[in-house]
């Protein structure tokens, strides 16, 4: 059996071409998962501290108080300074504009994670690449002060 000059090398060349689209679709898997991580993980996160925080924020009592110690709260549990965390408050009324309100002391907190894939830039052959992708999260959570026993028994 003889082997022909142009089959030699076929499965070198081959492996060129698939071992970079192995190595992306590794990297996407990788990224992936580990997002699918970091979102259960920051819900979590996210509700107790609008629970533990958000419902009566220490010093100043008022939403945007509440929402940089929601904040500070969830970027100490997260732990991962590459994650970019936002929190917003806002008061939930009955009328919007109006003076009445059900329950003045409702509050919801819109809490959002920002992640980066890795390797978010590289170099090959001396060119730079930086893929500006953020891949987000949002969790909305209403805390009502009168209704988890502040100051009580503790309910929760």
């Amino acid at each position: 059996m003889t082997v022909f000059a142009e089959e030699r090398g076929q499965m070198v060349a081959e492996m060129a071409v698939m071992v970079p689209v192995i190595l992306v679709c590794a990297l996407v898997a990788m990224n992936g998962a580990w997002f699918a991580n970091l979102c259960a993980r920051f819900d979590r996160v996210a509700m107790d501290a609008a629970l533990a925080h958000g419902v009566s924020p220490a010093g100043e009592q008022d939403a945007t108080a509440a929402a940089s110690q929601v904040k500070a709260a969830i970027e100490g549990a997260m732990a991962d300074p590459d994650l970019v965390i936002e929190v917003s408050a806002e008061h939930l009324d009955l009328f919007s504009g109006g003076v009445f309100s059900i329950s003045p002391s409702r509050v919801r907190f819109t809490c959002s994670m920002g992640y980066r894939p890795h390797p978010s830039s590289f170099s090959i052959a001396g060119a730079s690449f930086a893929l500006p992708v953020l891949a987000t999260h949002t969790r909305s959570i209403v805390v009502d002060a009168s209704t988890i026993g502040i100051g009580g028994e503790g309910h929760a």
